[in-house]
């Protein structure tokens, strides 16, 4: 057997020559790598060039990073939107339905029928994200709608919610005739006007919520029991040998039972087509206030029964405190009368924590003065210690309580021939409770004359809630106040 032999110097550089070699395609290699990752997204090739899908894709891209938009999931339940250009708001409410519908109790009532039925469609969208119970909603998924919400209106120009307020909104969208204002029959002609910014609507500010009353998640089975101790039970002093009288504890319930508000709007479909983020913070913004509102005065007036709350004003139980100058015609505000209801509060073993009364209610408190010579004359010191720059930061206060004005506390009361009386309520607000569930439903149509001839689609939308006191002696009432003598 004849052994090879190997020459050293052919071998190295045989070896150095390879050795470059490499050297070459790792550097091309790494470069290519380089390229490709340098190379926009848009150059990579698609999903249908790789696998042979269809090389045409409509609507959105399901990972874009838009927003949840409340006009998208509007035209998508008549559609005026297609269901190609809502998937982020598809994407939400079947989450949302297959989250309640996994998490719920058997027998809990709870039906969504999603989109699809004849002539009325229903749309699950987030209300509140904080009204959405862990037990129901997964507390990730609720930070994810409500990014996402805050996501769809970011850039929303007050110039532009303006306009769509004036044109898209206004009363005469469809007028007939020629006219320079309206865009459609003519106006386009007329160079647009300079926008200033918008003009917010005047609206009442809530009262409960501001005084602190207590807002909790509403199952969306609609029902919710707390169970409360009505009465203690009774001790006795015994002598030897004798027997111990029996006692019975007092037990009852607080029932919070979901009730309907509802909003009705009629927008043209132009709006639901082509809505900016302006249009989408103009929509939820005012529809939000709207049932807060409503919800609020509920709370404050409320007739009960089946279809509203059962407001304080009304609730059997309260502490009622007639004025010192009662009246035929309506009562006078006197400034004793402030610490007695307090002092009724207090004597039910509640603390109080503040006052609801209209503004000009608290600044004609501020008005009252002591008797300076004569009885009656009115021209002491004034009775209450002003804070003369109370603002939102500092609260003005009566006997030592902050005080929460709002027009919403009504000024039709009636007594005698008078009906523009008011009222004041002091409680412990604390103890208030308004259940709220944090999922609004929705539902559209284009049928019906009107709104076939229009081009519009009109849209409902649905809150459950409900409130009441844990313990109605914590709040007490003075009615009937005229705040014209």
């Amino acid at each position: 057997m004849t052994q090879a032999v190997v020459d050293p110097n052919a071998l190295a550089e045989t070896v150095k020559a390879n050795g470059e070699t490499i050297q070459v395609l790792t550097k091309n290699f790494n470069d290519f790598i380089d390229a490709m990752k340098r190379t926009p997204a848009f150059d990579q090739p698609r999903p249908e060039q790789v696998f042979g899908l269809p090389n045409a894709r409509h609507g959105e891209n399901a990972l874009a990073s838009r927003g949840y938009s409340f006009s998208k999931m509007l035209g998508l339940l008549t559609g005026v939107v297609p269901r190609e250009e809502a998937k982020v708001e598809i994407d939400i409410a079947n989450r949302m339905d297959q989250a309640l519908r996994l998490n719920l109790p058997s027998g809990s009532g709870y039906e969504y029928r999603g989109v699809g039925h004849t002539g009325m469609s229903r749309f699950l969208a987030p209300l509140g994200t904080n009204y959405l119970q862990d037990m129901y909603v997964d507390g990730n998924f609720r930070r994810e709608m409500r990014d996402l919400i805050h996501a769809g209106t970011i850039g929303a120009d007050p110039n532009e919610m303006g306009w769509l307020r004036q044109k898209q909104l206004g009363k005469n969208y469809h007028g007939k005739t020629l006219s320079w204002l309206n865009e459609l029959t003519g106006g386009a002609l007329v160079a647009p006007p300079e926008m200033g910014e918008l003009i917010e609507l005047l609206r009442n500010k809530e009262a409960l919520v501001n005084a602190g009353a207590r807002t909790i998640p509403l199952p969306p089975q609609g029902r919710l029991k707390f169970p409360r101790q009505t009465a203690a039970s009774t001790t006795y002093w015994v002598g030897e040998n004798k027997t111990i009288a029996d006692s019975d504890i007092g037990t009852g319930e607080v029932t919070l039972q979901a009730k309907k508000l509802a909003v009705l709007i009629q927008a043209p479909n132009e709006l639901l087509r082509f809505a900016s983020p302006a249009a989408e913070a103009l929509i939820r913004d005012d529809m939000t206030k709207s049932l807060a509102l409503a919800l609020d005065m509920a709370g404050l007036e409320g007739t009960g029964g089946d279809y509203q709350p059962l407001g304080i004003l009304n609730t059997t139980g309260i502490n009622t405190v007639t004025s010192s100058d009662a009246r035929v015609n309506g009562d006078r505000l006197v400034g004793q009368d402030f610490y007695r209801m307090v002092a009724a509060v207090e004597e039910s073993n509640a603390e109080g924590e503040g006052w609801i009364m209209r503004p000009k209610t608290l600044y004609k408190a501020y008005q009252l003065r002591a008797d300076a010579v004569g009885a009656g004359d009115g021209q002491g010191p004034f009775l209450f210690s002003l804070i003369r720059e109370a603002d939102d930061v500092i609260k003005p206060t009566i006997a030592g309580y902050p005080v929460t004005k709002s027009t919403q506390v009504s000024q039709v009361r009636s007594k005698g021939v008078a009906t523009d009386l008011t009222y004041i309520l002091f409680g412990m607000w604390s103890d208030f409770l308004i259940g709220m569930f944090g999922a609004i439903e929705f539902a559209s149509t284009t049928q019906g004359d009107t709104a076939f001839q229009r081009d519009q689609t009109w849209v409902r939308g649905i809150l459950t809630a409900d409130c009441a006191p844990r313990h109605a002696a914590a709040f007490s009432l003075l009615d009937t106040l005229s705040l014209s003598i």
